[in-house]
Parts: structure tokens; C-alpha cells; sequence
């Protein structure tokens, strides 16, 4: 009886670690989702007549996370919405969000940066060039609804704000005239902006730079794996860059500009 008993695990040892094995990955994968800004092209946005969230941000972002078996869903939402259900512990986490005085003990961040992206000041042409927010105090400056500003900006009260819904309607009413002296856009979006609206060019003209901003996924507080999953997406983040995987995302991005 012994010898027979042997002999049937020997027979079947082969087909549990197969099993085993087959069952691993399923085991070993994480599933998370992430809010995700919904209006930020290039880095984060939704696109009519294409499923999910596009951008540089998610891709970076899921590439990351994968090297440490974890699969990302994004959920598309306005920012403000984003950042209001991060902090408040119905969202994992929330990206792009540029890390100041105001926000940075709200959120848990990892070290590296997603991306940097400038902050450029835009006004009516002509116009001289070479502006820093040391130019904007007695100004009306424009803003986006929910947006993350630097403190030499949002803590000035010379400078007086005018909130739009986006940075589009910031530019339209640069446009019209009367309104706002100044709108503030980050560089690249602004591009696209003008790419998109032929009315922009040549009437309106970036004449500075506010700061250039690092942008990064802020993790929930008041969620119990938020600080964990910082930490592996650092690590992935990492990772990543040393593969060469970052820089080939990059060099695509960059060439989706042209």
C-alpha cells in the first residue's frame, strides 16, 4: 500500500506544480484604480471617440506599477474632484498633482517625479517677454477651477485672481480683452491649445515662466494601503528608469508633439 501511494504521488506531483504555477500570476497580481484628471491633455485627459484615459501620465503610471505586479484601472474625473476625493478617503490616490506648502502634508507622495512642466504666462499681443510672477502683482491673473498654483502666486494678494473652468476659457477671455491681464497655462497644454484654436495665434503670446513644476500621484492618507503603494510606486518608478522604459515613453510622447 505504501509503494502504491508513492507511486500516485510521483504521478501527480507534475500536474499540482503545474497547477501551482498556472495559478501564481492570478495570485501574485494586484488590482488598483487610481482617479485620474480628465482634462489635461497631453498628460491626462479623455478623448472623444477613444476608450479610457489617455496621456503620458497613466502610461507612465502603469508601467511603473506593473514591474510590481500591480494592474491599474483609472476613473476619469474633473481634478477638484479628484484632489476632494483623495484627500477625503473614497479614492486611492489622484495625479498630476505639482507638490507646494499648501498640499504637501494632505497626500502621501513618492520621491520621483512622473514629469516636469512648465508654467507659462500668457497675454495679449504685442507685448514684452521675459515676465516672472514678480510681474503679475496689481495684474488680473487667470486660473483653472481646482488647479494647483505655486504659493508666490495664490498667497499674493496684489495679484488679483480670476477663476475659469478651464484653461481654455482662460484664454478666451484673454482674448476677448477687459476681463484678465494675464492667464496662467502650463507650457505644453497651452501649445495644444493654440494648435486647437486658430484664434489664439498671433493675438495672444507667452511672454514668461512662473516656475518649472514636478508632477506627481498624491496617495490617499485615510487609506490604509495609500504610504504602501507610494513606496512601490517609487520603486516601480525606479525601475522603470533604469530599464530604458521611461525614456522610450518619453521619446514617443515627445514625438506625438510634433
Amino acid at each position: 500500500m505504501l509503494t502504491v501511494n508513492i507511486i500516485l504521488l510521483r504521478a501527480t506531483m507534475p500536474l499540482l506544480l503545474l497547477a501551482l504555477l498556472l495559478a501564481m500570476p492570478a495570485l501574485a497580481q494586484t488590482t488598483i484604480t487610481l482617479n485620474a484628471e480628465d482634462d489635461w491633455a497631453p498628460y491626462s485627459y479623455v478623448e472623444r471617440g477613444k476608450e479610457g484615459i489617455q496621456g503620458l501620465a497613466p502610461k507612465i503610471i502603469t508601467a511603473a506599477f506593473a514591474t510590481q505586479q500591480i494592474k491599474v484601472n483609472y476613473r476619469a474625473v474633473p481634478f477638484s474632484r479628484c484632489l476632494r476625493e483623495t484627500e477625503e478617503g473614497q479614492a486611492l490616490g489622484c495625479f498630476d498633482i505639482e507638490i507646494n506648502s499648501d498640499n504637501a502634508k494632505r497626500f502621501y507622495f513618492h520621491r520621483t517625479p512622473l514629469f516636469q512642466e512648465g508654467l507659462s504666462i500668457f497675454a495679449r499681443a504685442p507685448h514684452r517677454t521675459g515676465l516672472s510672477a514678480a510681474d503679475l502683482p496689481g495684474h488680473a491673473v487667470g486660473a483653472t477651477n481646482g488647479y494647483t498654483y505655486p504659493p508666490v502666486i495664490m498667497q499674493d494678494s496684489r495679484i488679483r485672481k480670476d477663476i475659469s473652468p478651464s484653461d481654455e476659457v482662460q484664454l478666451r477671455k484673454l482674448l476677448a480683452g477687459g476681463r484678465i491681464d494675464y492667464a496662467l497655462i502650463n507650457t505644453t497644454p497651452a501649445k495644444l491649445l493654440f494648435k486647437k484654436n486658430s484664434a489664439f495665434k498671433g493675438a495672444l503670446l507667452e511672454v514668461g515662466l512662473v516656475n518649472q513644476a514636478s508632477f506627481f500621484i498624491g496617495f490617499s492618507k485615510k487609506h490604509p494601503d495609500g504610504q504602501k503603494l507610494a513606496e512601490l510606486f517609487e520603486e516601480g518608478l525606479r525601475t522603470i528608469k533604469a530599464n530604458g522604459e521611461y525614456e522610450r515613453l518619453m521619446r514617443e510622447f515627445r514625438a506625438s508633439l510634433q
